[in-house]
């Protein structure tokens, strides 16, 4: 099928604080190339696994009607809608109760309900038929910390945050009170405080912060982590382009996403 991005993502799956932890590297002489080299290995990850990772809207395009659409990119989250255009160039919609959304099955599928059929109509020649729809594993919102307690464990206050006890949450860019950033496990104190699991604070919080809910399976942002590790240790005989589909993926990194991938 012929895809188009209609809303591309906008959250977070690897922090720059979290990649340069990972490399074991305090200075910012580099932050510029790591983050590249994050967005490089995301899109190259997404490659191999056919998927797309956080929340977007996409557009689908098929020339006839088949028993049933399987969409791309797994996670399908919603369908928008379904349209086609007759011979004539006349667009129309098929309403919602016509079609069933299987957002179990990875990927997801458009299905006819029961009863129903599909158009009759002759078709226009070229994409006739359009499907928008939401995919991906979550938003991964960024919010915004005001407070990050230097108290074991650590406290963060975001307004109205909206998470769970369990939740995974990575923080990052906190100053001052420094040992908040990174992944954690989170308990849900109030609706504007959460803590972190296992954490203990290092110093007072001076300002910044950001926090995302990871819905993204953690053994992907490994694989992501551990793609920007080997390219920056191997930087010299590397040119890093769009993404790192022109680099040999090492086998113990791929292990982290062959469960992943669609076929």
């Amino acid at each position: 099928m012929k895809t188009e991005l209609v809303t591309a993502p906008t959250g977070m799956i690897v922090s720059l604080d979290e990649a340069k932890k990972h490399l074991n590297i305090d200075h910012t002489d580099d932050d510029g190339y790591i983050q590249a080299l994050i967005m490089s290995a995301i899109s190259s990850v997404e490659n191999i696994t056919n998927r797309r990772l956080i929340t977007q809207t996409w557009k689908a395009y098929s020339d006839l009607f088949p028993a049933y659409f399987t969409l791309p990119f797994g996670k399908l989250q919603s369908v928008t809608s379904l349209k086609y255009t007759d011979v004539d160039g006349d667009e129309s919609t098929m309403t919602a109760s016509e079609y069933i959304v299987d957002i179990i099955s990875d990927p997801g599928r458009l299905v006819l309900a029961d009863g129903e059929t599909w158009p009759s109509d002759n078709l226009y020649p070229s994409n006739p038929i359009k499907i928008e729809f939401v995919c991906g594993y979550g938003d991964h919102t960024l919010q915004t910390i005001t407070a990050a307690s230097n108290a074991t464990p650590i406290a963060i206050t975001i307004v109205g945050h909206g998470y769970v006890t369990g939740d995974r949450v990575l923080v990052s860019k906190v100053v001052g009170n420094t040992n908040a950033n990174g992944a954690w496990n989170i308990t849900k104190s109030t609706d504007d405080i959460f803590t972190l699991d296992g954490s203990t604070g290092n110093a007072a919080y001076t300002s910044g912060g950001i926090a995302v809910k990871l819905e993204v399976p953690e053994p992907i942002r490994i694989a992501i982590m551990l793609m920007v590790a080997d390219v920056y240790q191997n930087r010299g005989s590397i040119v890093v382009g769009n993404n790192l589909s022109l680099v040999e993926i090492p086998e113990y990194i791929m292990n982290f996403l062959w469960s992943y991938r669609l076929f």
